[in-house]
């Protein structure tokens, strides 16, 4: 449900700040790479925060996860971009209407990028944490 939130605010945000740099007269290319670049950056946030609940031990492990988020949403993100570029190019597509269908496919992809590559879970942590705890290992369980 988070994700679905998460999602729909991400979306809503992209797509307003398109229609807004639109209306303002910006060529649709730089209104998509506006739009994108805000929406990416609050999808991590609330992503990070909301959605998969990631929590850092280190810089390290955070500039990590910052790297293959940055990755993961290029690759999406690139899509978005030139994807629209094509429908609009190539199949003389409506701007708007071509975000829309791109849109569609993106969020698919960030999802399933964002479980399995970005935010991946690591349960070994988690066995190890609740290993510690039964022992009576309260040291070891707060540090994992």
């Amino acid at each position: 449900m988070c994700y679905a939130i998460a999602g729909i605010s991400n979306t809503l945000i992209n797509l307003l700040a398109y229609h807004g740099f639109l209306s303002l007269g910006f060529d649709y290319k730089w209104a998509n790479l506006i739009a994108l670049i805000s929406s990416k950056a609050y999808g991590y946030f609330v992503n990070k925060v909301f959605v998969f609940k990631s929590r850092c031990k280190s810089t390290r492990e955070l500039l990590q996860e910052i790297g293959r988020f940055v990755f993961a949403r290029g690759l999406t993100g690139l899509a978005d971009y030139f994807g629209l570029m094509v429908f609009v190019e190539f199949f003389k597509a409506d701007p708007v209407t071509a975000k829309y269908v791109i849109q569609a496919a993106v969020i698919i992809a960030n999802y399933v990028m964002g479980k399995f590559i970005v935010f991946r879970h690591k349960p070994h942590h988690k066995r190890e944490a609740e290993k510690a705890k039964e022992m009576g290992d309260e040291v070891q369980y707060r540090k994992l």
